[in-house]
């Protein structure tokens, strides 16, 4: 299928968070959505014979500090799919229910709508469900990156799937036809009944995006990933972006797995010592390792590395993204892990989800500017950007930055941190300018920690003048004018600077400036209330260069 590029021209308002809000204009031509996977591939939910007598609820995990205020909002819209049944009353309400717990997990400022439909699947699935679509959405996420169209919606503050005449974010397909549903909302499934609700949240987890892009063919062992971007190149959905096989190698890495090639399909199938899931977050919950994700061999198409491992989380905590729900079993929870997950992959957080992850870190930062003045093309400048895990903070920050401005950087090795409470990570920032313009973008800081708004967005400011200027005389402005003016220039390090206004006959009307100044911009106020209309000249000479321009006085 091919891209869909969305022709938005509007004032994105960033939002994510507890708070975090900011304006910045984006590039309606790097604004990408296109379909979704189909929801067979990302998640056939699927019962077992056991009956594992086990109720979790988020209070279960961790205890008073469970809230109730919701920071989303889930709204359903029903279909019916099965013949002449419609949906059970009690099933209605138990999917209302499962809505209102993610409500408390996640923060969003944009409504997660659902489609979801009473429809008979086959005999041993209880549900499918993913994403309608994913998108691309710079400078917020990560670059050459798809994101669920919920998460996009709530990384950017702004419901980015109406540009693409799309009602709902996630469609949800409920099996009719299977028996053995307990609809209540008490965590106490008897013997042998599947717990509905733990149905839904599963089922919305993959709609939120729970989800990677790997496929694979097993009749002929061979796997690939991506879904086609503008260049025509093959990007990941963000989850691709943490994953490796058991040597620590990423999935994605094409130096090593060819995509396609059969070498993929071997490592999806757990040949290379399984699959992971490698975030911060994820391991800090995960007893500091690497999330097990499912791989059974034969390939297993809506069930294979797009859910945790069957065995591994077992009926924990973590259990509710397994690709099979046991019996009298329900988890009113995504659990930490998952929660943890989330946080790496850049969904902003509802308190419940930070509770479950722990993470009481208190990050600081020692600047929100970065000015690095007036430089020149081909030369470079840098600025250092402290950020500080507080001695009070009782688990590690972690974090990531994401710079989408090709004239500003950050070496590679820090773009991704995790600092240990008491400590402090300079991070240097550099200016590398390839345009002469005055560069202003943003540095975005997104980390785990819940005292703070999430991202922190730190401004960038450069200038860069032709290649061994040593200044720049801007027009004045406005121009012509009555009485006022602005004149403006800049210089590229410290210099003897002479400003002048003049007449057309050369007959000096006042000199501006005389004096020795640094490197940076400089604004010059002009009162010409005195003089007579006509055309002025204004000069200025650094270290012995001069420019001239001329402005109109209009009365």
């Amino acid at each position: 299928m091919m891209y869909k590029s969305v022709k938005l021209l509007f004032l994105f308002i960033l939002a994510s968070g507890f708070a975090g809000i900011a304006a910045q204009t984006i590039d309606p031509a790097n604004i990408l959505i296109r379909e979704a996977p189909e929801v067979e591939r990302v998640c056939t939910f699927e019962p077992t014979d056991y009956n594992a007598d086990r109720a979790i609820a988020h209070t279960d995990i961790v205890g008073r500090r469970a809230t109730n205020r919701r920071t989303s909002s889930f709204n359903v819209t029903y279909q019916n799919a099965c013949g002449t049944e419609t949906w059970p009353p009690e099933a209605l309400a138990a999917f209302e229910y499962a809505m209102s717990i993610w409500e408390t997990h996640l923060e969003s400022t944009i409504p997660v709508e659902i489609e979801a439909t009473w429809r008979e699947l086959d005999a041993n699935v209880l549900g499918s469900a993913g994403p309608t679509r994913i998108a691309q959405i710079p400078p917020v996420g990560d670059e050459d990156t798809w994101y669920s169209i919920a998460q996009a919606n709530a990384m950017t503050g702004e419901d980015i799937k109406q540009s693409a005449g799309v009602d709902y974010d996630i469609v949800i397909n409920i099996n009719c036809a299977f028996a053995d549903w307990y609809f209540g909302q008490d965590s106490n499934p008897p013997a042998n009944m599947i717990d509905f609700v733990t149905v839904v949240l599963h089922e919305i987890g993959h709609g939120i995006g729970f989800i990677g892009s790997m496929g694979a063919d097993e009749d002929v062992g061979v796997a690939d990933w991506g879904f086609e971007s503008s260049d025509g190149q093959n990007s990941p959905i963000i989850y691709d972006r943490f994953t490796e096989d058991g040597l620590g190698i990423s999935l994605i890495n094409e130096n090593v797995y060819g995509n396609p090639s059969s070498d993929l399909y071997d490592a999806l199938v757990g040949s290379a010592n399984g699959v992971f899931f490698d975030g911060i977050d994820a391991n800090i919950v995960n007893l500091g390792s690497p999330v097990r994700l499912y791989t059974p061999f034969p390939w297993q198409g809506g069930s294979s590395y797009s859910h945790l491992d069957q065995n591994t989380y077992g009926d924990s905590e973590n259990a509710l993204m397994r690709p099979a729900l046991d019996r009298q079993f329900s988890i009113h929870s995504p659990g930490p892990v998952m929660c943890g997950m989330l946080s790496d992959m850049g969904w902003p957080l509802g308190e419940n989800c930070f509770d479950l992850i722990g993470v009481e870190s208190i990050i600081s930062v020692d600047q929100t500017l970065l000015n690095f003045g007036v430089t020149n093309i081909g030369d470079g400048a840098s600025q250092t950007v402290t950020i500080r895990n507080d001695a009070s903070a009782l688990d590690p920050l972690s974090g990531r930055i994401v710079i989408e401005n090709t004239n500003f950087f950050v070496t590679e090795s820090l773009r991704s941190f995790s600092i240990e409470p008491g400590n402090s990570l300079n991070i240097p920032v550099g200016y590398s300018p390839e345009t002469v313009a005055i560069h202003d973008t943003e540095l975005v800081l997104f980390h785990n920690s819940s005292s703070q708004p999430n991202p922190l967005r730190i401004s960038l400011k450069g200038e860069a003048l032709e290649e061994n200027s040593i200044f720049a005389l801007d027009q004045n402005y406005p121009n012509p004018f009555n009485n006022q003016t602005t004149l403006e220039y800049a210089l590229t390090g410290t210099s003897d600077v002479l400003l002048e206004v003049y007449n057309t006959t050369g007959q000096l009307v006042t000199t501006l400036v005389d004096s020795q100044q640094g490197e940076g911009r400089y604004e010059i106020f002009f009162d010409a209330s005195g003089l007579a209309s006509g055309v002025y000249l204004y000069r200025i000479i650094v270290d012995g260069e001069a420019n001239t321009r001329k402005l109109l006085l209009v009365k």
